[in-house]
C-alpha cells in the first residue's frame, strides 16, 4: 500500500477520503505527502474524481463509491482527513466516531456557520434547481451538515478564512491553517507577448466574467497580449462568447481557450509561461445556495495558482490582500487601463517585488510543517 516503512521509523498511517471535488487538491497533498519520511498514506476517491487525476500513481489509490465503503477499510490507520466534506453525511459520522479526522473546509457559510438557503440563489441556479432540491428534500443535506461536528480537527486554506472562523465562531481552537502552498519557482521569459492567464473554470459565478468579456474589445493595448483562458467554460453560451471574442479584438491581443476539464500537467505548463494571472474573483458568490464571500467564507484557487508557480495575479480590490505581491484593479474602467498600459518592462519590476516574499513558501518549509500537523493530527 504505497511506501514501505524506514527502519526503525514507526510511520502514521493517515487515510484521504475525496469523493466530490477537489482532485487537484489531492494531488497536491500526494506531492507534499511523499516527501513526508514519518507519513504513510493512502487515497480513497471515486471515479469521478478518480478520472481527473494524473499525478497520483494507481497503486496510492482505491476506487470507492461511497464512504461507508471505506469504513471496512480504516482499520490500521492512524487518522483521516476529509479533502471535501459536501455530501453522504451520515456515513461520515461513524468515521469521525472511530478515528481521529480533520475535515478541510471549503464553504464556511454552508460547512461551519451553518447559515441558511439564501433562496433568491435560486434564479442564478435555475439549470440545477432539481439537482438543489434533490440535496435538500431526498439527501437532508440542511440537517445532516451538522455532523461535520463531530470531528475532531478542521482545517481551512488560507489566513482569511482562519481569521473568520476565529471571529465569528468558538471553534476556532479546534480549526487550523493547512498550507499546502509552496513555490516550485519563479521566472519572468523575456517576450514580445505577454502572457495573461486566467486559471480556472470560466464561470460568471465566481469570477466576473461578463465585465472582462466587455473589457477585451475595447483595449487598444501598448503590449501584444495573449489571454489564455485555463479552465473549462461553463457553458456553451460562455463557449460562444470565447469563440465570439476572438473576432472583436485587436490584432494585438490572441485568444486561447479549452473546451474541456485540463488535466494538473496541462495546466500547470501554461500557467508556468505566464507573466500574469487574470484573477477576476467574484466578491460575492453561493454553494448549494447557501451564500459564500470569497476571501472570508471561499476561498479561490488563484491563490494556490500564483503561490505555488510563483507569479503575480491581477485581482480586484475586494478580494483580501494575500501574504504574496499582487496587483489590484478597483473597477472595470481600472482593469482595462492597467491591462492597455501592461509592458514587460513593468512587469519585471513588479516580479522584484514579489522575491522577499518567496522564501516564506519553500517546498521543504511547507513540507515540514504539514508533517507536523499530520503527526500532531494521529497522535491527538
Amino acid at each position: 500500500m504505497g511506501l514501505e516503512k524506514i527502519t526503525g521509523l514507526e510511520k502514521k498511517k493517515i487515510a484521504f477520503i475525496e469523493l466530490e471535488t477537489h482532485s487537484a487538491l489531492l494531488e497536491q497533498w500526494y506531492l507534499l505527502l511523499k516527501e513526508m519520511p514519518s507519513i504513510e498514506f493512502y487515497f480513497f476517491v471515486s471515479q469521478k474524481v478518480k478520472s481527473k487525476i494524473t499525478a497520483i500513481p494507481a497503486d496510492f489509490m482505491m476506487l470507492v463509491h461511497n464512504t461507508k465503503a471505506i469504513e471496512k477499510e480504516l482499520t490500521g490507520f492512524d487518522a483521516v482527513v476529509v479533502n471535501t466534506f459536501h455530501r453522504n453525511f451520515e456515513h461520515y459520522q461513524k468515521i469521525f466516531e472511530k478515528k481521529k479526522s480533520l475535515v478541510v473546509l471549503h464553504n464556511l457559510n454552508f460547512s461551519l456557520f451553518f447559515q441558511p438557503v439564501n433562496w433568491k440563489n435560486i434564479w442564478s441556479e435555475k439549470a440545477r434547481l432539481t439537482y438543489f432540491l434533490k440535496l435538500y428534500f431526498a439527501e437532508k443535506i440542511n440537517s445532516r451538515r451538522k455532523v461535520v461536528l463531530k470531528t475532531k480537527h478542521f482545517g481551512v486554506l488560507s489566513q482569511s478564512l482562519l481569521d473568520e472562523v476565529n471571529h465569528r465562531s468558538p471553534l476556532g481552537a479546534k480549526t487550523k491553517l493547512i498550507q499546502m502552498n509552496y513555490g516550485q519557482s519563479s521566472s519572468l521569459i523575456a517576450s514580445e507577448t505577454l502572457q495573461i492567464v486566467m486559471p480556472g473554470n470560466v464561470s460568471n459565478k465566481r469570477k466576473d466574467v461578463k465585465t472582462l468579456f466587455e473589457i477585451l474589445p475595447k483595449l487598444q493595448p501598448q503590449s501584444k497580449l495573449h489571454f489564455t483562458f485555463l479552465g473549462k467554460p461553463e457553458s456553451d453560451e460562455v463557449l460562444q462568447q470565447l469563440e465570439n471574442l476572438k473576432q472583436k479584438c485587436s490584432d494585438k491581443i490572441e485568444i486561447t481557450h479549452y473546451h474541456r476539464f485540463i488535466p494538473w500537467e496541462e495546466y500547470s505548463r501554461v500557467i508556468a509561461k505566464a507573466h500574469l494571472l487574470l484573477c477576476p474573483i467574484k466578491n460575492k458568490t453561493s454553494f448549494y445556495l447557501v451564500d459564500e464571500v470569497y476571501g472570508k467564507t471561499k476561498v479561490s484557487g488563484s491563490e494556490a495558482d500564483c503561490i505555488h508557480n510563483g507569479k503575480i495575479g491581477l485581482f480586484p480590490t475586494s478580494y483580501p490582500k494575500m501574504n504574496w505581491h499582487n496587483l489590484y484593479y478597483q473597477n472595470a474602467s481600472d482593469l482595462e487601463s492597467i491591462l492597455n498600459n501592461l509592458t514587460f518592462e513593468q512587469l519585471s519590476a513588479e516580479y522584484e517585488k514579489l522575491q522577499p516574499y518567496l522564501s516564506q513558501y519553500t517546498f521543504e518549509s511547507v513540507k515540514t510543517n504539514l508533517e507536523n500537523q499530520l503527526l500532531q493530527l494521529a497522535n491527538s
